[in-house]
């Protein structure tokens, strides 16, 4: 098997860019698309769009996020990229990328990647160590920077009754009561009354508790929503009470791969049901559309699920009531190129970084 190769995508490519991501190894993520692009330029990062091509046939593709960092040099950063499922693909997408780096962009110091790898002892060792190890490449693992890292996803490649039954007892239940109550769910457009209304239950979360929210600044939350919305692939879900929404959702489809993105409600207002017939209309919604898996984004890992601590602890009884259990990923691997300036990085690029970060842009962090 020739070798893979690394370059910058061409205008052509460049304009069918979604369509590239859809078809890659891992499937479509909307981290890689360029509705998220968009959305990081705005918050200093420099997008790049990456190829990577074996026999000049496309193998996968990658957003590459640039950041210079003062007396430092240049960071990359590929979200839930290279984009590729086995050890084995993420050494060559590796390798290429470092070659590619080293060739047309001298001043980067590090590449952080972050491959969506399920998580085992057999790929971490995989990595480590032998013919695929990232270790020649100065490779050092670290916890992943997505919110996703640990997730709960549901296959909803199969029909209503298949479906439902995939569901936790409780959780059918709980949606049946729903329709027999009536409630209904209606799509909501992606307009500023919109926006206030899904700020507004976002922030009732878990109670409302501030400091276990987490949440992006008002300001990059409707720029992610207005890209993804007017390109055809996000869109606002609501359930509402006396005119106004109690329960919303927002939701993300990039080809077979469907993502519960943002999600609140205002408990007194809720009756049960509500938030499960939600999302059981959301995964028909999204398998109608061509979707094979709904991604809820975010949970404990397994070993952390009872852990009262863990920031997604509350969500996680309600998710886990859909997909049944945890999806785990492998995590992230910061590939060196320079470790003088590496060293400098960690010890005070990256706090410097994101202290910049939040004071101009009033945004939770850099990645």
């Amino acid at each position: 098997m020739s070798s893979l190769q690394a370059r910058a995508a061409t205008a052509d490519e460049r304009r069918r860019w979604d369509e590239l991501v859809a078809a890659n190894p891992a499937g479509g993520d909307f981290v890689l698309a360029e509705a998220f692009a968009d959305t990081k330029a705005a918050v200093g990062w420099t997008p790049r769009h990456v190829v990577f091509t074996r026999d000049e046939r496309i193998v996968s593709v990658a957003l590459v996020l640039e950041r210079r960092i003062a007396t430092v040099g240049t960071y990359w950063y590929l979200p839930h990229g290279p984009a590729v499922t086995s050890p084995e693909e993420t050494h060559a997408h590796a390798a290429a990328l470092t070659t590619f780096a080293r060739a047309g962009a001298r001043r980067v110091f590090a590449i952080t990647i972050e491959p969506p790898i399920e998580h085992s002892s057999e790929h971490r060792d995989a990595l480590a160590r032998g013919p695929y190890s990232l270790a020649p490449m100065d490779a050092r693992w670290r916890e992943g920077l997505q919110g996703n890292t640990s997730t709960a996803i549901v296959d909803i490649d199969r029909d209503d009754d298949a479906l439902m039954a995939s569901f936790h007892k409780k959780c059918r239940n709980m949606i049946r009561r729903a329709e027999r109550d009536g409630i209904r769910v209606v799509e909501m457009p992606a307009t500023p009354d919109t926006f206030t209304h899904m700020h507004r239950l976002m922030r009732l979360v878990g109670g409302g508790n501030k400091q276990d929210l987490n949440l992006r600044s008002e300001d990059y939350a409707e720029r992610f929503w207005r890209g993804f919305s007017s390109r055809g692939q996000g869109s606002f879900a609501a359930i509402e009470v006396d005119g106004t929404p109690a329960v919303m959702a927002y939701t993300i489809r990039i080809g077979d791969r469907a993502f519960y993105k943002d999600g609140g409600s205002e408990r007194p207002r809720v009756t049960p049901g509500m938030s499960n017939l939600m999302q059981w209309h959301l995964m028909r919604q999204a398998r109608d559309a061509g979707a094979k898996t709904y991604d809820m984004l975010g949970v404990p890992p397994k070993d952390r699920l009872d852990d009262p601590d863990h920031p997604n602890h509350s969500l996680a009884p309600f998710k886990l009531s859909f997909a049944r259990e945890v999806t785990e990923y492998i995590g992230a691997y910061d590939l060196v190129l320079r470790p003088s300036a590496f060293r400098r990085w960690q010890r005070y690029g990256l706090p410097i970084a994101q202290r910049l970060h939040r004071r101009r842009y009033r945004d939770l962090g850099l990645f």
